[in-house]
């Protein structure tokens, strides 16, 4: 989901991602959350800063191994197409074994409650 990464605060937050992290609060709940953000030169992580505090309110992980696209525009080939770097693929790997431990590890916390 796109969010605004120009003013890194919770008001700077999207409607759309704020609907959503309420509207799906409960099938969300301890779950991780992994991000692929991009963008200029930070790579669009004041955004994803910015949705982590609000995850967090929600009963969702987020998680610390992310992939942060730098100067995205650089990466895009004449046919529009996106063109990655090695890292990015790299970081890709570790950050989806990394959602993938702490899935599991939060599944206990899924369960119904007698």
């Amino acid at each position: 989901m796109p969010t605004s990464s120009c003013c890194p605060s919770t008001t700077s937050a999207r409607a759309s991602l704020l609907n959503a992290l309420s509207y799906l609060s409960a099938e969300w709940a301890y779950k991780p959350a992994a991000f692929v953000s991009y963008g200029g030169m930070s790579g669009g992580i004041r955004a994803v800063q910015v949705a982590k505090q609000l995850m967090t309110t929600q009963k969702i992980v987020p998680l610390l191994e992310a992939v942060a696209v730098q100067n995205v525009g650089t990466l895009v080939d004449a046919e529009g197409k996106f063109q990655p770097a090695a890292l990015h693929g790299e970081s890709a790997a570790a950050m989806l074994k990394e959602l993938a431990r702490w899935a599991a590890a939060l599944r206990p916390l899924r369960a119904p409650t007698p």
